[in-house]
C-alpha cells in the first residue's frame, strides 16, 4: 500500500466512523439510548480521538500498592530515571547533531541509518504497513504499564486516583492516569519522584523483560521448533512480491543461498541481499560458438536447452531479443574485442555456467588449451535490478529460483525465520511473530521511556525535574532563581526534542 492510499484510507475510516456517531446520536428511536451508553460508560468522541474512562481499576492499584516491598522497588526507579535524564538529554544532542550535519543542504553522501537514535515513524513511508498490527500492540503495551506504574505509586504514596483511560489517537493508541493533584501538591520531593518516574522505571523493565525473551527464544521454542541453523524459512509472502505464485517461492522453502551467498541465518539473510544489491551484476562464462548457436534471432531459435525448473518472473523484454522471444531468454551484453555486442540467450542455461565480471575471469586456464570464452553479463537496462539464482530446499528436493528485480525487494516483501514447526499443525508464522513483536515492544517502551524522561513541558521529565530540584535545592527567602532555573530547563528541553521531531521529519521527506 502506497503512503498516499494508507492516508487517504485513514481519513476515509475516520470520516465514516465520526458519521455514524452522528447518525446514531441523532436518530430519533436510539439516539437516547445510544447517547446514555456512551455517557455511562466514559467513552469520550472527538475528532480523530476516542477515549475511554474508567474507576474500576483504582482498587487494583491500591491492592498492589500496599505491597511493603515496592518502596525499594520504586526507589530504584528513581535512582534509574536520574540516570536515563541525562543519558537521554545527551543521546538527543547527538541524534539532534547526526541530523542536522546529514542534511542533504550540507552533504551528498548518505550517512548509515545506525547514526540516528531517534527516528520518525509514519506508517507507509518508514514504517511497512504490515507492521502497524505490531506498532498498535506493541505501544499499546508499553503505553498502559507505564500509566499503571504511576497509578500504583501514587497509590502507594497516598495520592488518590481519580480513574485510568485508554485512547486511539488517528492510528496511535495511549493511556492515561487522572491523579488527585491536591494530594501530589501535599505530597514530599521524594514522593512525587516515587511517582513521576515509575511510568519511565517500568518501561525500563519492559525493555529488560522483551531483550530476555528475544534472547531466550531458541531455548523457549525447542520443544515445538526446530533450528536447523542452515538456512531460512519463508514463513509470509506478500501478494504483490514478484516470487509470489506457483513459479516463485513457496511458504516453507528454506533458502540457503543468494546468488554465490550462503544463507544460514536471519543476519545472514539480509547481509546476502545487501551484498547482492551492491555488487555490481555478475555474468556467465560461454564460448563464443555457443553464443551463436544459443542466440536467438528474427524469431527462431537455433538451439534451446531443455529447462528443468521453471524461473520465478519472465525475463523483461530487450531490443535484442525482440517481441517474439520465449519468457525463458535474456538479452546479454558482451564485448568481443572492442566491440559491445547483445545476445538473446536462455537465462537458466547461463546461470548454471562459471560466474565471471570480464573476459579475463574466462580465460585464466582455458587460454593455454586453446580455447577462448567471452563473459556475457545480463543487460537488465537499469543499475539497480539484479538477475539472481536463490536456491532454495523444498521438499527432498533441490531448486533454483530466478529473480529479476531489485534485490531490496526480497527483505521488503518476504518474511523468514530459522525455525520449522515440530509438529504439523503448528503455524509457521509463530515464531517470526514473537520475535517482531518483541522487538517492537522493546523500541516502542525504550523509545517512551527515552523520550519521557527528558526535562520538557507536558512530559513526565517536567515534573519529575521539578520534584528533583525541590528535593536537592531549597532555596531561602526569594524562589525566583529556582524559578528561573526550572524555566530554562524546560524550554530547552521542549526545543531540544521539537529541533529533532522536525529535522527527522526533514530527512525523512529528503529521501
Amino acid at each position: 500500500m502506497l503512503p498516499t492510499t494508507f492516508v487517504a484510507v485513514v481519513l476515509a475510516g475516520w470520516a465514516c466512523f465520526h458519521l455514524m456517531h452522528n447518525f446514531a446520536l441523532t436518530n430519533s428511536w436510539f439516539g437516547p439510548a445510544f447517547g446514555q451508553v456512551i455517557q455511562r460508560n466514559n467513552i469520550f468522541i472527538s475528532p480523530f480521538k476516542v477515549s475511554w474512562f474508567t474507576q474500576r481499576w483504582n482498587r487494583y492499584f491500591a491492592r498492589i500498592g500496599r505491597c511493603w516491598k515496592l518502596n525499594s522497588w520504586f526507589d530504584a526507579g528513581v535512582l534509574m530515571s536520574i540516570v536515563a535524564m541525562v543519558s537521554s538529554v545527551a543521546l538527543l544532542c547527538h541524534n539532534l547533531f547526526s541530523s542536522f550535519r546529514d542534511l542533504p543542504f550540507f552533504t551528498k553522501r548518505p550517512s548509515p541509518e545506525t547514526t540516528q537514535v531517534l527516528t520518525v515513524i509514519v506508517p507507509g513511508i518508514n514504517l511497512p504497513i504490515s507492521d502497524i498490527g505490531y506498532l498498535v500492540v506493541a505501544v499499546m503495551v508499553s503505553g498502559i504499564l507505564h500509566e499503571a506504574g504511576h497509578a500504583v505509586a501514587a497509590t502507594r504514596e497516598g495520592v488518590h486516583v481519580n480513574g485510568f483511560g485508554v485512547f486511539l489517537f488517528i492510528v496511535y493508541p495511549g493511556a492515561y492516569v487522572d491523579l488527585n493533584t491536591d494530594d501530589i501538591s501535599r505530597a514530599s520531593p521524594q514522593k512525587q519522584l516515587r511517582i513521576y518516574c515509575a511510568g519511565v522505571w517500568h518501561n525500563f523493565i519492559i525493555c529488560l523483560l522483551a531483550c530476555a525473551i528475544i534472547l531466550s527464544l531458541p531455548y523457549m521454542l525447542l520443544p515445538f521448533y526446530a533450528n536447523y541453523r542452515n538456512g531460512v524459512v519463508v514463513t509470509y509472502q506478500n501478494e504483490n512480491s514478484p516470487l509470489y505464485g506457483s513459479k516463485g517461492l513457496h511458504l516453507g522453502d528454506r533458502i540457503v543461498k543468494i546468488g554465490h551467498c550462503d544463507v544460514t541465518s536471519i543476519p545472514s539473510w539480509f547481509q546476502c541481499i545487501n551484498q547482492t544489491q551492491n555488487l555490481p551484476q555478475s555474468g556467465s562464462c560461454i564460448e563464443e560458438e555457443s553464443i551463436r548457436n544459443l542466440n536467438f534471432f528474427n524469431g527462431t531459435l537455433a538451439k534451446l536447452h531443455s529447462l528443468q525448473e521453471n524461473s520465478a518472473a519472465s525475463p523483461p523484454l530487450h531490443d535484442c531479443c525482440g517481441e517474439n522471444s520465449p519468457p525463458t531468454h535474456l538479452c546479454y551484453r558482451y564485448i568481443n574485442g572492442d566491440q559491445e555486442n547483445f545476445a538473446c540467450l536462455p537465462g537458466r542455461d547461463m546461470m548454471l555456467r562459471v560466474d565471471c565480471h570480464s573476459n579475463h575471469d574466462c580465460n585464466g586456464i582455458k587460454a593455454a588449451r586453446g580455447r577462448r570464452d567471452l563473459c556475457v553479463v545480463p543487460h537488465l537496462g537499469d543499475q539497480v535490478s539484479r538477475f539472481i539464482r536463490i536456491v532454495v530446499h523444498r521438499g527432498p528436493g533441490r531448486h533454483h529460483v530466478l529473480y529479476i528485480g531489485q534485490p531490496n525487494d526480497l527483505a521488503r516483501f518476504i518474511t523468514v525465520s530459522e525455525y520449522v514447526p515440530r509438529i504439523r499443525h503448528l503455524p509457521l508464522r509463530l515464531p517470526a511473530i514473537l520475535l517482531r513483536f518483541m522487538q517492537y515492544l522493546f523500541s516502542m517502551s525504550g523509545a517512551l521511556a527515552l523520550i519521557n524522561i527528558v526535562p520538557c513541558y507536558a512530559l513526565d521529565g517536567q515534573w519529575a525535574f521539578m520534584a528533583f530540584l525541590d528535593y536537592i535545592y531549597t532555596p531561602r527567602g526569594n524562589t525566583h532563581r529556582k524559578e528561573k532555573i526550572c524555566n530554562v530547563v524546560l524550554t530547552s528541553g521542549t526545543i531540544l526534542i521539537a529541533a529533532n521531531v522536525l529535522l527527522g521529519f526533514i530527512r525523512m521527506a529528503s529521501r
